[in-house]
């Protein structure tokens, strides 16, 4: 309430008192209409995970991989092989569902539904994270007497994702809210268990320029059903990546990608002083490139609006809460950030691209069709 802590709050918040409860009640479905009236939609996020240390596991210890003794500890641990975001593998100390246990199966895909049922009734559409792990999970051994991770044995192990997606589709229709975040290591067999039940996939504009034109995250290979972001929590803000990680040839190829049409009249690229306009306004570059793209939905990071290099996480490090730097999953900003200006500008942008919801567009089923982008190992 008010980026406060509880024991902060107005004395009647604080002790529970039901008139000032009701109150916030009112006030937030208020505002949850009022969205709704302007056909803004509320996404919420469903982790693949969850903590040891959670009502969820104690209350179903069974369907977890754990040692079924006095100690109750995990076996293994969710986690991550070595990318491009962490160079030496994720540790994510999470336990992980016994998937391949027959005998708890039923039980396991029956709280899954009980999750989503419970998530969907607050919100309007689910980012599904890590979906990867419903085709392969990655698992890290723990030694049952010292508790240490085996990193050396840590490998993936199938996953019963398409039994899964056909018991959720089966309660919940075929035409279930979802986007799925198929991110990290996607393999063809991730892909056609994504394309299998036409779920929306993501695309990430700030992977688009490392490649050849055949890059699945360059802008010209979006498809319909698909989500673009600029970028995402685990990734610098676009500024961040501008100045602080992309390479020359990255830099290059996004000036020639939006140069391309005047490209060899050197009085016009001249002119327009393109490269000093691209270290200057590179977010609002992003923004319009993303926004003409064929995705159906498109997301912009608060950060890359605000032109600011302040990223919302960083992969396989803890935040220390003693440091005075920036933590982990602490960003926040104010309204009054917000300006006119920029408010506006995005309003045009919008309309521009036809992205302002006026429309109701349909896309034709044949249109909708996936391409193949299972080429690349996406680490």
């Amino acid at each position: 309430h008010k980026n406060s802590t509880w024991s902060d709050w107005p004395v009647p918040l604080r002790r529970h008192e039901q008139t000032a409860l009701q109150t916030i009640r009112e006030l937030e479905k208020d505002r949850i209409e009022y969205a709704n009236e302007f056909k803004i939609k509320i996404i919420g996020d469903i982790p693949m995970y969850i903590d040891y240390d959670s009502v969820d596991v104690w209350s179903n210890s069974h369907i977890f991989q754990l040692y079924h003794n006095d100690t109750m500890k995990s076996t293994v641990l969710a986690g991550f092989p070595p990318d491009d975001i962490s160079d030496t593998g994720q540790n994510w100390n999470m336990p992980i569902y016994d998937w391949n246990n027959e005998d708890v199966r039923k039980d396991l895909f029956d709280w899954w539904i009980k999750r989503l049922r419970r998530t969907l009734s607050t919100v309007d559409l689910l980012r599904f994270d890590h979906f990867r792990g419903l085709e392969s999970h990655y698992v890290i051994p723990v030694d049952i007497d010292t508790q240490e991770l085996n990193f050396s044995q840590a490998h993936w192990v199938k996953t019963p994702g398409y039994e899964l997606l056909t018991a959720i589709t089966e309660t919940f229709g075929s035409d279930i809210p979802v986007i799925v975040e198929d991110l990290g290591n996607i393999t063809s067999e991730v892909v056609e268990l994504r394309d299998r039940f036409h779920l929306f996939g993501v695309k990430i504009l700030q992977m688009g320029f490392y490649n050849d034109s055949e890059n699945i995250y360059s802008p010209h290979n979006y498809i319909p059903n698909s989500v673009a972001y600029t970028g995402t929590h685990d990734y610098p803000t676009i500024l961040q990546w501008w100045i602080e990680k992309a390479s020359e040839k990255e830099k290059h190829q996004f000036i020639e990608y939006i140069r391309r049409p005047i490209d060899g009249h050197k009085e016009l690229i001249d002119g327009l002083k393109l490269e000093k306009h691209v270290d200057k306004y590179i977010c609002w570059y992003f923004i319009q490139v993303l926004l003409q793209s064929a995705s159906n939905g498109t997301i912009i990071q608060m950060q890359d609006l605000l032109n600011i290099p302040t990223r919302m996480n960083k992969p396989g490090t803890a935040s220390d809460v003693e440091h005075n730097g920036p933590q982990n999953w602490s960003w926040r900003f104010e309204w009054s950030q917000l300006t006119s200006d920029t408010r506006i500008r995005l309003k045009k942008l919008t309309q521009m691209y036809g992205r302002d919801l006026k429309y109701g567009k349909s896309i034709p089923s044949e249109d909708m069709a996936m391409k193949n982008d299972s080429r690349y190992d996406l680490q």
